[in-house]
C-alpha cells in the first residue's frame, strides 16, 4: 500500500471542530491501493482529543510540551511514515477529491498548494479572492507575494513528497506563519503546481490562533514573514535544488 501522511497539530480551543475534520477525512477517497494516516500532535496538553477521535489504527496521537504548531507539526512529521505528506488544520474540513488530487498532482511535481474556501460562522462559504490559475506555479511566485505582503494562497493547504519537507527541516520554528514559510523554502528548491479547484473548508472562529489580536502585533508579524523570506532567499542564493 502507498501512504499519504496527513500532519496536524492541535492546541487548547482548536480541538472543539476536530471531529467534524476526521469525519471528512474518513470520506475521502482515494485511487489505487493508496491509503491515509493521519498524524494528530496535541501541543501542551495531553487528551484533549480524548472523546473526540475514536479508535482508529490509521489514527497516531500524541502530546508534547506547549510550542505552536509549528513544532507540533514538525515532531508529528518525524512520526509520519507516509510517501506524501498533506498539512491539515484540525478545525478545517476537507473536501471530496481533496487527497486523491494531491497524489495525483504530486506524481508529476514535489510540492502542491491548493485553493480553498472560507467556512464562516454562519455556514456561508465565499473562495480566496486572489487564487492564481491552476496548473504549475511560477518559480518565485509565492515569495514575492510575501515580500509584497499579497499572498494568494492559504499554505495550509501544502502537500508534499515526505522526503522533500525532511531535507527542508519541517516547519520553520516561528510562532506563526510557519506553513507560508516552508512554502517559500519548497518553492525555492523544486517545481510546484496549484490546484484550482477547493480542497478544504478553511473555518473560521473566535478560537483559531490567528483570531488573537496578539497574534498580528506589528513587529512580531513582521519577524515571522522576514524569517520565511530570508531562508527561502538564502536557498536560492546558494543554488541547490530538489532532484
Amino acid at each position: 500500500m502507498s501512504t499519504i501522511s496527513i500532519i496536524t497539530s492541535v492546541h487548547d480551543g482548536g480541538h472543539h471542530y476536530i471531529d467534524e475534520t476526521y469525519q471528512s477525512l474518513r470520506e475521502q477517497k482515494l485511487p489505487g491501493d493508496w491509503e491515509w494516516h493521519w498524524y494528530v500532535q496535541e501541543d501542551g496538553r495531553t487528551g484533549i482529543t480524548d472523546g473526540t477521535l475514536p479508535r482508529d489504527s490509521r489514527i497516531s496521537i500524541e502530546s508534547g510540551l506547549p510550542a505552536r504548531a509549528a513544532v507540533g507539526r514538525t515532531h508529528a512529521l518525524a512520526r509520519a511514515t507516509g510517501e506524501l505528506v498533506r498539512t491539515l488544520d484540525a478545525d478545517d474540513v476537507l473536501l471530496p477529491g481533496a487527497l486523491e488530487r494531491d497524489i495525483e498532482t504530486l506524481e508529476r511535481v514535489p510540492w502542491c498548494v491548493s485553493a480553498c474556501l472560507d467556512l464562516h460562522q454562519d455556514g456561508s462559504t465565499s473562495p480566496g479572492p486572489y487564487d492564481p490559475p491552476g496548473g504549475p506555479v511560477e518559480p518565485g511566485r509565492f515569495f514575492d507575494e510575501v515580500v509584497e505582503q499579497r499572498l494568494s494562497v492559504q499554505a495550509a493547504t501544502f502537500a508534499a513528497r515526505r522526503p522533500l519537507v525532511l531535507a527542508l527541516g519541517g516547519w520553520h520554528a516561528l510562532t506563526g506563519a510557519e506553513g507560508v514559510a516552508l512554502l517559500l523554502a519548497a518553492e525555492a528548491v523544486a517545481p510546484g503546481e496549484f490546484i484550482a479547484e477547493p480542497s478544504i473548508l478553511y473555518r473560521k472562529h473566535p478560537d483559531q490562533t490567528t483570531a488573537a489580536d496578539r497574534y498580528w502585533k506589528p513587529e512580531e508579524t513582521a519577524t515571522r514573514r522576514e524569517a520565511g523570506i530570508q531562508r527561502a532567499r538564502a536557498m536560492r542564493e546558494v543554488g541547490w535544488t530538489w532532484p
